[in-house]
């Protein structure tokens, strides 16, 4: 009884430190926002990549570039406005968003093309937030969400981690909104975690991690200015040289209606340089998966496919994953990671365009002529692999 007693009164005191901490990393994040609020301007050196879940290693090549970010709260979508430069030439816009549009500059081409969202398939703006903005909204989530989350602070000489873990969801801070993914299936089990790192002298943020469970992806900042533009002077206009052509949206992405076409002959090398071609398929129907390594339900749709690369006989029907050349660089972790059993083959932009991808997955049914009877974009659980099956049988 004295034991059970003891047991008990442990595992209240452990309940009531735990729940203290928690209370006090909220009135520390608290503070942290509190010091965001301050920040009206900045400017800042960037560091990203992307990386496997647990795991640090860049899949591809890191990115470097120059912010300047201008906070506007006004802006639902976003909270900011800001232009992104490249790092060797901070005079060249390399991205903008200014509330009203986006817009981006192809320096190698000479042109550039913008986007007023009016043809946004979305009930939000699809617009990865700059730093400031995206760290502001992490905080301003955790301190008001009555979502399932847990909150873990390390304190290290000059800074301090707080990890935020959010429980059976996909919760991903699109602009500075925080949405629930639910098109992928079920999320229990699945947790999405956050961690910002503070800078102790300043109570600021410099670090941001985001782990989804197909990817994580950080990004760090330096050389920190703040309230060092003047934010009445901001206009997109003003990056982009006054003889420069537009690319529209109409040129860059052709609307091509694929269906009843005789898709396009690719001869492409898998990850050992061997070559591979469309006119050697000899199966009665082909698919063409075409897929990424930084989509979450590409991921997602791996497991099917690999039981799909065992239903059929190779001469009923058999087909390939398409990945972007410039992915080759993390592709062999990754198949190795999620045990990829099927053929995988690297894309160049040509093959890529003439299968008119703008979303990933997509998968292209070819019948037996080659000619593209059916085109699913996209993957949800349950419902995308009846989708494909059917499109197979009607076609054996």
């Amino acid at each position: 009884m004295k034991r059970l007693i003891v047991i008990t009164l442990t595992q209240v005191i452990i309940g009531l430190i735990s729940c203290s901490s928690q209370t006090k990393d909220l009135d520390n994040l608290d503070k942290v926002l509190e010091k965001i609020r301050q920040i009206e301007t900045s400017s800042y050196y960037s560091t990203n990549f992307f990386c496997f879940s647990g795991d640090t290693i860049p899949i591809d090549e890191k990115t470097f570039e120059y912010f300047n970010e201008y906070t506007v709260p006004i802006d639902t979508s976003v909270g900011a406005y800001y232009v992104k430069f490249e790092l060797s030439d901070t005079t060249k816009m390399i991205f903008a968003y200014d509330g009203k549009i986006r817009a981006r500059i192809n320096w190698k081409e000479n042109n550039f093309e913008t986007d007023d969202f009016s043809k946004n398939p979305w009930p939000y703006r699809a617009v990865i937030a700059p730093f400031f903005a995206k760290s502001k909204a992490l905080i301003e989530y955790a301190l008001t969400t009555k979502d399932s989350i847990k909150i873990d602070s390390v304190f290290y000489k000059n800074s301090v981690a707080y990890k935020i873990s959010i429980f059976n969801e996909r919760v991903e801070l699109v602009g500075r909104l925080p949405i629930h993914i639910s098109e992928l299936g079920s999320n229990e089990g699945v947790i999405s975690e956050y961690i910002i790192w503070i800078n102790r002298k300043t109570n600021l943020p410099y670090k941001f991690q985001r782990t989804l469970p197909a990817n994580t992806m950080i990004e760090e900042i330096s050389n920190l200015k703040i309230n060092n533009l003047n934010r009445n002077n901001f206009a997109i206009s003003n990056y982009i040289p006054v003889d420069m052509p537009t690319r529209t949206e109409a040129d860059n992405k052709p609307k091509i209606d694929l269906i009843n076409s005789i898709a396009f002959n690719y001869q492409l090398n898998d990850l050992e340089n061997q070559s591979h071609s469309l006119k050697d398929i000899s199966s009665k129907v082909y698919m063409i998966n075409l897929t990424s390594m930084f989509c979450g339900p590409c991921g997602l749709s791996v497991e099917f496919l690999n039981d799909l690369s065992k239903k059929y006989s190779k001469e009923d029907f058999s087909f390939v994953s398409l990945y972007n050349e410039n992915e080759k660089k993390g592709l062999l972790n990754y198949i190795k990671q999620h045990e990829i059993k099927y053929e995988v083959l690297l894309a160049d932009k040509t093959t890529l365009d003439s299968y008119n991808l703008h979303l990933t997955p997509t998968f292209l049914i070819l019948d037996n002529n080659k000619r593209i009877s059916k085109i699913i974009y996209g993957y949800k659980k349950g419902e995308t692999e009846i989708e494909i099956e059917n499109a197979i049988k009607t076609l054996l």
